[in-house]
């Protein structure tokens, strides 16, 4: 960014520079001036480096001070830099060639340009304008470094806010990951004395679900394609525990786009809650789940069987997790509706299926 500045200035007092030749052409072409010579380009050169050699000056012993917030020392700097400034415009130091040393001003200058008559007002004098010429040039160098701090804090802002965002997402995820899991590890240790071949098919179908998790599961998203088939995978898995009276449906839609990203095991968190609290033993029981791209938003669908329990009002750390998830990864840019009834909840979700990485 400080590289950036320095280019701005340099691109500038370069345009300044540059500007000479031209406008001295203009006066040539249109007749005011008879001529164009070195030497007027040079003389309005050197009346132009005092500038310049101010804003150095101050660009580089004066507003360091700035940075390092010694308000005290950068105003005493300024201060001096503008004194030495003021006096060598008033002793002539910068004025035309023709009045170097005091003399009288060229003959084409009104008579008494220095003195007003009496009874108005003095003019502004050259000097006097130099001086304020050379404030402006003061000011302007605080304005440009204040517009690229401001810059600098916004960058630093943003990454703050990115690096708090991992933080908080990776909190999350680690909350998620274990409670699935073990909730899963304990599906397969019911299988193994019920039926231990069922239970060496899940243990192979859960090595599948880890091998997702391990290599593509760290990102704050996935692409739906890899999330898609990890839901499919722990779909099976329930599918083995509960084989005949529970009506599981899942509705994949075939051509899913290969930009679509998720938030990894966010469709498969709705899944595990549906199973956990819309499956009864004593019940008939549905849970029903459809993922599909429609107009750039992932479009996911889950309605289940409600069966009222003493902890039905707890569906379990996964369901407020995911909202914190979308809140910092989404903000405002998604809709989860969640319906109850005392027989049937339906989650209801759409997120932009091309959201950029964070």
């Amino acid at each position: 960014m400080y590289k950036r500045e320095l280019w701005l200035y340099a691109a500038v007092w370069g345009l300044v520079f540059a500007l000479v030749p031209l406008v001295l052409s203009v006066s040539v072409l249109s007749g005011t001036d008879e001529k164009l010579s070195w030497q007027d380009i040079l003389s309005v050169w050197g009346g132009i480096l005092p500038f310049l050699l101010l804003f150095v000056l101050h660009n580089h012993l004066a507003a360091p001070f700035l940075k390092q917030r010694r308000i005290w020392p950068y105003l005493a700097v300024t201060f001096t830099l503008l004194v030495v400034f003021a006096v060598y415009c008033f002793l002539g130091g910068n004025r035309p060639p023709e009045m170097a040393g005091g003399g009288p001003p060229p003959p084409e200058w009104p008579e008494g340009f220095h003195s007003a008559p009496p009874g108005r007002p003095r003019p502004v004098t050259p000097e006097v304008m130099k001086v304020i010429m050379g404030m402006l040039v003061v000011l302007a160098n605080l304005g440009v470094k204040a517009f690229f701090r401001n810059i600098r804090s916004e960058q630093k802002l943003q990454e703050l806010k990115e690096q708090s965002l991992h933080q908080q997402l990776e909190t999350l995820r680690y909350q998620i990951n274990p409670h699935f899991f073990m909730n899963t590890l304990n599906n397969i240790h019911a299988l193994v004395d019920i039926d231990p071949e069922k239970a060496r098919e899940s243990i192979e179908v859960f090595s599948k679900l880890m091998r997702i998790v391990l290599y593509e599961g760290q990102a704050p998203t996935i692409s739906l394609s890899r999330e898609t088939e990890y839901l499919g995978h722990y779909v099976s898995l329930m599918r083995l525990r509960y084989p005949d009276f529970v009506d599981v449906v899942l509705d994949i839609q075939e051509d899913i786009p290969e930009d679509a990203h998720v938030p990894p095991l966010l469709l498969a968190s709705f899944a595990e809650n549906a199973f956990k609290h819309g499956v009864s033993y004593e019940e008939k029981s549905f849970i029903h789940i459809s993922v599909a791209v429609h107009d750039g938003s992932v479009c996911f669908k889950c309605v289940n069987s409600r069966h009222l329990a003493k902890d039905d009002a707890e569906h379990g750390l996964g369901l407020d997790n995911i909202r914190k998830r979308l809140d910092l990864l989404y903000g405002a840019r998604y809709s989860l509706e969640i319906e109850e009834t005392a027989k049937v909840y339906d989650v209801r979700l759409r997120m932009p299926a091309r959201e950029d990485r964070i």
